[in-house]
């Protein structure tokens, strides 16, 4: 079978004939190849140098589990002969880009022979959020459940607000061009905590009566629970909550108010700032609610915490050099298939950058091993170095899991507190594709210091610290060392 490429040079070398030499040049032209993200594609760039004409759809901090693919994007794939992928479906949306493209050329998945991480095996490296027990331990906890299906309380989430009197904004947003659900029950009370309203921010929700609130509504504490309906053909619907006096209020919402943030934080003073809750219920469940369209949703957000759109394995492969290596080995295979005129090109350079990779791997062993056992916790927004933390015996935890699409429990974030104060980790670390409101509010109420940014699915640009798979690795080692280890 030939190739569209090799169709091209026969037709080349048919017209050379009865052309000058110059003509030859032709048969040098690039290999057109297309990689799904930045790291990737610097592997690729690595192995196929001046002999590629490479493509990188998702690219320098850019975020590949909520990417979008462009019209730009498919006529790339289009004209490629070779298309690389990481597999471990981490592109999630790259079936329907291969099938909307027409791509006719050679499928290559990067992770092919790499001794996969199942998502359960992240709780022998340092994740030990164990959520069934949360939810059977919850189910235990709520007599109020039953009807739910689920067990569980009839709010999703509890905030303790300390408000001065006046006038705040809560805003619903739509993600991805969509609001998490059409409408929601919302209830406010003047309360001292959370427990010593709990019972009756319950039978309020559960009520069949409630007032009806529309986008620009004014809320106030008061024994009703609001209906919110949301502004259909807005990305965002704004309501105004009047407080009267200085005070304590607790808000009890139908689901958690993170699913409907987009890029603002859901609520504000009248300046703009944000105001976090003093404090939030751990036990409000993300499956109690009576909307169906709203069940999938939690139930995909539920899904999320163990990787969203990621199967049965973390896809973060190339977290360890070893992986690196393979994910090498087979895009110069690749390479040498589709164009083995430079076989042995692809190969030199195969082969040279392996020896730095080796080199790479005996760096991160002498600087991960210098740390005290004690001091080799690390906690970051996603779950994206579980082979990091197998290869180099260090444990990593964090609140959002696998994905970047996933919606941390309050659960979860109570339990990583506990453990930080606990432990005493002294420093938690942002990625630079994650929004890092989340990693801010934790580290202020446990005392830990931001060490640094962690890159973790994307390089950052040339002119930042981690243009390359070897920078990004060297620069990630070096601030968790100086963090950990200080």
């Amino acid at each position: 079978m030939f190739s569209r490429r090799s169709i091209l040079r026969s037709a080349v070398a048919v017209t050379a004939l009865s052309l000058p030499s110059s003509g030859s040049a032709w048969a040098d032209e690039p290999l057109p190849v297309v990689a799904s993200f930045s790291i990737l594609g610097d592997l690729v760039a690595q192995v196929g140098g001046e002999h590629i004409a490479l493509t990188t759809l998702v690219g320098a901090d850019g975020d590949a589990h909520v990417y979008q693919p462009t019209p730009q994007d498919a006529r790339a794939v289009a004209g490629a002969e070779v298309l690389f992928v990481n597999g471990l479906e981490f592109e999630g949306w790259m079936e329907r880009l291969v099938e909307s493209s027409g791509f006719g050329g050679m499928q290559v998945v990067a992770t092919d022979g790499i001794e996969a991480i199942a998502f359960d095996e992240h709780d022998e490296h340092g994740d030990e959020h164990d959520d069934h027990e949360d939810h059977d331990d919850h189910a235990d906890h709520d007599d109020h459940g039953d009807e739910h299906g689920h067990g569980a309380h009839a709010f999703e989430w509890a905030g303790l607000f300390d408000l001065k009197a006046g006038t705040y904004q809560w805003a619903f947003a739509k993600v991805d061009g969509d609001y998490a659900d059409p409408a929601m029950k919302m209830v406010v009370l003047a309360a001292s905590d959370i427990e010593a309203v709990e019972e009756a921010a319950e039978g309020l929700l559960e009520a069949e009566a409630s007032d009806a609130k529309m986008g620009g509504d004014t809320l106030a504490a008061a024994d009703m629970a609001y209906t919110l309906t949301f502004d259909a053909n807005k990305d965002i619907t704004l309501f105004t909550v009047e407080i009267a006096e200085d005070g304590t209020y607790a808000f009890f919402t139908e689901h958690m108010p993170f699913e409907f943030e987009a890029d603002a934080h859901f609520f504000k003073d009248m300046s703009g700032a944000d105001v976090e809750p003093v404090a939030q219920d751990p036990e409000g469940d993300h499956h109690a609610h009576g909307h169906d369209d709203h069940d999938d949703h939690a139930e995909e957000g539920h899904d999320d915490h163990h990787g969203h759109n990621h199967g049965a394995f973390d896809p973060h492969a190339w977290q360890s050099v070893d992986n690196a290596v393979i994910y090498v080995n087979n895009i110069a295979a690749a390479l040498a298939k589709a164009d083995p005129e430079n076989a042995e090109a692809f190969e030199a350079n195969r082969a040279a950058y392996v020896a730095e990779l080796e080199a790479l791997e005996t760096e991160i062993e002498a600087s991960i091993g210098a740390l005290p056992a004690e001091q080799r916790t690390v906690v970051t927004p996603h779950d994206a170095f579980g082979y990091f933390a197998q290869s180099y015996n260090i444990r990593f935890e964090a609140p959002q899991g696998l994905s970047t699409e996933s919606e941390a429990s309050a659960a979860d974030v109570a339990k990583l507190i506990e453990q930080i104060r606990k432990e005493g980790i002294n420093a938690v670390f942002v990625e630079s594709i994650t929004d890092d409101r989340l990693l801010k509010q934790i580290a202020k109420e446990t005392g830990a210091v931001i060490g640094g940014t962690l890159y973790s699915d994307a390089l950052s640009e040339e002119d930042g610290p981690a243009s390359t798979y070897l920078d990004m690795m060297r620069h990630n080692v070096a601030t968790l060392s100086q963090a950990l280890g200080s």
